[in-house]
């Protein structure tokens, strides 16, 4: 039996979907004693706070003030903080451009503005843009005139190469005005190195991708089943929600490769979040068995999301092949020097970290242990 919490929270998604009814909300919260601070909890680990209080709002008759007064101050505060970012987004695309990068929005504000109707209707935290990969260096030179951090800057300056084939973007960042932590993730290649469907961004969303054309719910339907699927399998419920809001504006044709990422969020939504939408093959049930629990459940503070979601491909793959590739995948992953290794450890040549790589894993399993 699911907690009140959780119930009211994935109604809410359904009020706002339009796949149930504000009564039908109305009368579980009056028949109901509900720990308010629990829910906003729950909103705030599926990143959808302000699409609970835009329902929660309709019902100020029987919400307690108090409880509508923790979603107001957030969303009046992720207000300023969406068009804050905006403004500064703008700033450095264009200093990007005057030095010959051609960069571009995307998920984030542009993502909200497209397909929530509103910026500060979607949470999100750090400003996603897409640049060529050949451009990476200027940017980093940009980025840092400017006065940001970048992550992992040892890995990047020691081993370009090795970065650029391993990690998807580059990130900088530095406190702002407001007291909070002002990220950028510059992004040359969509899916994380452990994704079994890999492509770019051209072959998501086209050649003209950096041109300026709008970005239409077809090519973020594309994409988000490479973001939200095959990278995450939807971890929390704005997920599941992204995905819906662009289905209802389809059709959409899907690559073959990311057929099973579609059924796999039509499937969870329906059952979740009532969303009409067939999946046109079953999914694994042992892998949605792994969802439904991740997503209902509480996280252990034990929890190791790695192998968490090594388990969760795993149980993804039909074919003994496929679950072998995987499996395969991760030891090469887990072998592999990364920035981690790199910018704790000085060596004077790269092949080394391949030795001290095991003694590293073994000190962080015995570290986590006690």
């Amino acid at each position: 039996m699911r907690q009140p919490e959780v119930t009211i929270l994935l109604l809410c998604c359904r009020v706002y979907l339009q796949t149930s009814s504000i009564s039908t909300l109305s009368t579980f919260i009056s028949g109901h004693s509900i720990d308010w601070q629990v829910l906003y909890k729950l909103c705030v680990r599926h990143r959808i706070r302000p699409v609970v209080y835009a329902v929660l709002n309709r019902l100020k008759g029987i919400v307690p003030p108090e409880a509508l007064q923790l979603f107001k101050a957030y969303c009046r505060e992720f207000s300023v903080f969406a068009f804050d970012r905006k403004m500064v987004t703008e700033y450095i695309i264009d200093r990007l451009g005057q030095q010959g990068v051609t960069a571009r929005f995307y998920k984030g504000m542009d993502f909200a503005q497209l397909v929530y109707g509103d910026i500060a209707m979607r949470e999100f935290t750090d400003m996603d843009i897409i640049i060529p990969e050949d451009q990476v260096s200027t940017v980093v030179s940009v980025m840092q005139a400017e006065g940001y951090e970048m992550h992992q800057e040892q890995y990047f300056s020691s081993y370009p190469n090795h970065f650029k084939d391993h990690i998807k973007e580059v990130v900088f960042g530095k406190p702002c005005s407001r007291g909070k932590w002002l990220s950028f993730e510059f992004h040359y290649r969509p899916p994380e190195t452990l994704t079994s469907a890999q492509y770019q961004f051209d072959q998501l969303l086209g050649r003209d991708y950096l041109t300026g054309v709008p970005f239409t719910h077809e090519d973020y339907y594309r994409l988000m089943l490479v973001n939200n699927g095959a990278s995450d399998f939807y971890p929390h419920l704005r997920s599941l929600l992204d995905m819906a809001l662009l289905y209802r504006q389809g059709p959409h044709k899907v690559p073959p490769e990311l057929q099973g990422f579609e059924d796999l969020w039509m499937q969870l939504a329906a059952e979740l979040l009532g969303v009409p939408a067939i999946a046109g093959r079953p999914v694994p049930g042992k892998t949605c068995q792994l969802l439904m629990k991740r997503l209902l459940q509480e996280p252990s503070p034990a929890e190791n999301k790695f192998l968490q979601l090594a388990f969760i491909r795993l149980s993804f793959m039909t074919s003994l092949k496929a679950k072998y590739a995987v499996f395969i995948q991760y030891i090469g992953f887990l072998l592999r020097p990364n920035g981690e290794d790199i910018m704790s450890l000085r060596l004077p040549w790269f092949f080394l970290y391949y030795f001290t790589k095991p003694f590293r894993l073994t000190l962080g399993l015995f570290r986590r242990s006690r």
